[in-house]
């Protein structure tokens, strides 16, 4: 299925600020759904939105304390159902730095170069958009294993989310 990417709005017919109701009137009943919850980490918590997960959670869509659709997240790595596009542009067969700069070109906007997460994560603040990838090419920094020549070439994810997502903090 495709879907095309625009920042703040949605992808294809799934829109930000959505009810999961409406969402699933789209989509159908999901493969994997979650209600809001807190994983408790001793000294720390950490809130885990309400999520709804498609096509073997190649989308995932997490949903605000309104029950409204606040972030869109597509999984790209061998992908079976979701093709994804921002602007023409196929993201998950797009390598990752000839991405970056099509995404600065085409939306008029920057990533955080001080991000740090980077290489693996690239956050656009001004647009709400966030490419990820668990390895980079070369070497697996936790094993020192040498990867495939392709491994890490192509990111991992993209999401979109509401205006102020990814607010400077």
């Amino acid at each position: 299925m495709r879907f095309d990417l625009e920042p703040h709005i949605g992808a294809g017919g799934l829109k930000l600020g959505m009810t999961r109701e409406e969402t699933r009137a789209i989509l159908g009943k999901p493969a994997y759904s979650s209600e809001k919850s807190v994983m408790d980490y001793g000294d720390f918590s950490i809130p885990i939105p309400a999520k709804d997960g498609y096509f073997k959670n190649e989308l995932q869509i997490t949903f605000d304390d309104n029950g409204k659709v606040d972030f869109i997240e597509f999984s790209g790595k061998d992908s079976e159902f979701v093709e994804v596009y921002l602007k023409d542009i196929e993201v998950f067969k797009t390598p990752a730095q000839q991405l970056l700069q099509k995404i600065s070109d085409t939306t008029r906007s920057e990533f955080d170069k001080e991000h740090d997460e980077i290489p693996y994560s690239y956050v656009f603040p001004s647009i709400d958009l966030a490419v990820w990838r668990q390895v980079i090419p070369g070497q697996d920094e936790q094993t020192w294993e040498i990867l495939e020549p392709d491994e890490g070439k192509y990111f991992w994810t993209i999401g979109i989310g509401i205006k102020g997502y990814y607010k400077k903090e």
